[in-house]
């Protein structure tokens, strides 16, 4: 679980480092954020990450609230994590009150609540949790550039296919759903003898059955190709980077 949550935290914390201002930021912030101090807490502080019952992991503000309760504070306001067994003999200093102004920040969006936008000063501080032992995976993820470049087009296309579907209506959207079927060639049964009707996957951005695979895939949701009635098109480098995580975390949950 704690890899994971390094794995998570690093891809999200790379894409907002490569652009702050992509669409979703607010929501990739913050699975950043909670991912990031989960893993450090639980590492630090064992049993801390979840509510004094246990019944739940404890949200952003809150674990940031159990830094500043654990820590000391330092001249410059930061707070002061500190570890003698990993070659460090100082830590790392935590700008918690900048990371509790970004929650603020994207929180206010994301929940309908008025505007709230991220800063470059808030992803800096996201990246600085990074020198943490539990974590220290951004220079693995942010190797490859190509993955990087793909998922932030990925962000635009389904921030520009969202608004489209805005556009079309939902009357329109609904008439197109229906007809995608009829838009899609059967697979010949002599090609294709185990798979039967239309290759259609459910969008990720309209949610509708619509959308067309340029191939068939053996993971779901991983396949490029394109929505018949939105118009979300996923590349195939997008798709690629998919497929290669899905197999991460599968060997991951089988370890």
């Amino acid at each position: 679980m704690e890899i994971e949550r390094a794995y998570q935290y690093a891809h999200c914390t790379v894409v907002l480092g490569a652009d702050h201002e992509v669409p979703g930021c607010e929501a990739i912030f913050d699975q950043a954020l909670s991912n990031g101090l989960l893993a450090i807490v639980a590492a630090q502080w064992p049993g801390e990450e979840r509510d004094p019952k246990g019944s739940w992991m404890r949200s952003a503000k809150q674990l940031l609230t159990v830094i500043e309760e654990k820590t000391d504070a330092q001249p410059d306001g930061t707070r002061l994590i500190p570890w003698t067994d990993h070659g460090d003999s100082e830590g790392i200093r935590v700008d918690t009150d900048t990371l509790r102004e970004g929650v603020t920040k994207t929180q206010a969006p994301r929940h309908g609540r008025g505007p709230g936008t991220l800063e470059r000063s808030h992803v800096d501080a996201l990246l600085t949790l990074d020198r943490h032992p539990a974590l220290r995976r951004i220079t693995e993820v942010a190797s490859d550039g190509l993955w990087i470049k793909a998922e932030v087009r990925d962000r635009y296309d389904r921030d520009r296919a969202q608004a489209y579907l805005e556009f079309l209506g939902g009357d329109e959207a609904q008439a197109r759903a229906e007809r995608a079927p009829e838009l899609v060639e059967y697979p010949h049964p002599k090609h294709n003898p185990d798979r039967e009707g239309s290759e259609l996957e459910c969008c990720a951005v309209c949610e509708y059955e619509s959308f067309k695979l340029d191939y068939p895939t053996e993971i779901p949701d991983t396949g490029s190709g394109a929505c018949l009635v939105c118009s979300y098109a996923r590349s195939s480098d997008t798709a690629y980077y998919l497929s290669l995580n899905a197999e991460l975390r599968r060997a991951i949950d089988t370890d």
